[in-house]
């Protein structure tokens, strides 16, 4: 598959958004129900989306074993917010530990085998070798029967740029696409300084994904050095928070995003209050209504 045009996203449905509180909550309660999500997901694909950006949530997992069809899924792991409660609550390891514990028999000698692959990396407690495993757990989680992609949740994208670990980003990308079988991706809120890095290091993964919208919102280092970093890219960028946390039209933004140059559209169940069907408008590249 080449690069996605359109993604639809349900990141929201994690419960952290730039989006209002209110409008959060809504679209939480809406999509709360598997088959309503499912039904969203078709309704999607049917609009033009190329597939959905999800993180692993039970609500989720079930929603694409509903969809009665397969979704192009591309994977957003770890699902950082989720971890973060464990952790909170058990501690980082004992966070893992209870991913560990709901796993299945398969999941466990695919877990086995990536951490022996990763054994002295893990006991050096090397970030590069420890997320492997964390994916491992994380995808299994999702259960997504048509895996597109895996796409590094950019919390963890951006601790690993801080600490300009070139290793973590050639290793990652080297690791999805041969245990997975599909397109290595990092999503980030530090485009302009992803980018760059990527290509000072010459690692080129399948897409990174990034704040793009006319407001520069979130696009970082500036919004001017983030559209050179686009500009000069080796590989598709897809632009995110179109909507700057709903201030902007999405139509506009979508426009501008595509006259800036990137390759697609990550459009999040917020960005279009839940109505799913303005995404045909978008996937033919026409003005929102």
């Amino acid at each position: 598959m080449s690069s996605p045009k359109l993604l639809l996203s349900a990141e929201t449905l994690l419960g952290v958004s730039r989006h209002p509180r209110a409008v959060t909550g809504e679209i939480m309660k809406r999509y709360e129900d598997p088959a309503t999500l499912a039904a969203a997901f078709a309704q999607g694909l049917a609009a033009g989306a190329d597939g959905v950006l999800a993180a692993p949530s039970p609500v989720i997992r079930a929603a694409l074993t509903a969809a009665g069809r397969p979704v192009p899924t591309w994977a957003l792991l770890p699902n950082v917010p989720a971890y973060v409660r464990d952790s909170s609550e058990a501690g980082l390891v004992g966070a893992a530990v209870k991913r560990v514990k709901g796993a299945s028999p398969v999941t466990l000698a695919r877990l086995g085998l990536t951490g022996m692959q990763h054994a002295l990396g893990v006991v050096a407690g090397d970030f590069a070798g420890m997320v492997p495993l964390l994916l491992e757990l994380e995808n299994a989680a999702l259960g997504a029967s048509k895996l597109e992609g895996v796409v590094i949740a950019a919390p963890i994208t951006d601790v690993a740029l801080a600490g300009r670990h070139r290793r973590f980003f050639f290793h990652l990308t080297a690791f999805i696409r041969s245990r997975f079988g599909a397109k290595a991706g990092f999503e980030t809120h530090n485009v302009g300084h992803l980018l760059f890095h990527l290509r000072e290091w010459g690692i080129t993964p399948d897409l990174v994904i990034g704040p793009v919208n006319p407001a520069g919102f979130m696009m970082k280092p500036t919004p001017a050095r983030a559209l050179e970093e686009i500009a000069i890219a080796d590989f598709p960028v897809l632009a995110k928070e179109l909507t700057a946390g709903g201030t902007l039209d999405l139509g506009a933004s979508a426009a501008y995003a595509r006259e800036k140059g990137v390759s697609g559209l990550v459009v999040d169940l917020a960005d279009i209050g839940g109505d799913v069907s303005r995404l045909s408008a978008l996937a033919a590249g026409v003005a929102l209504a």
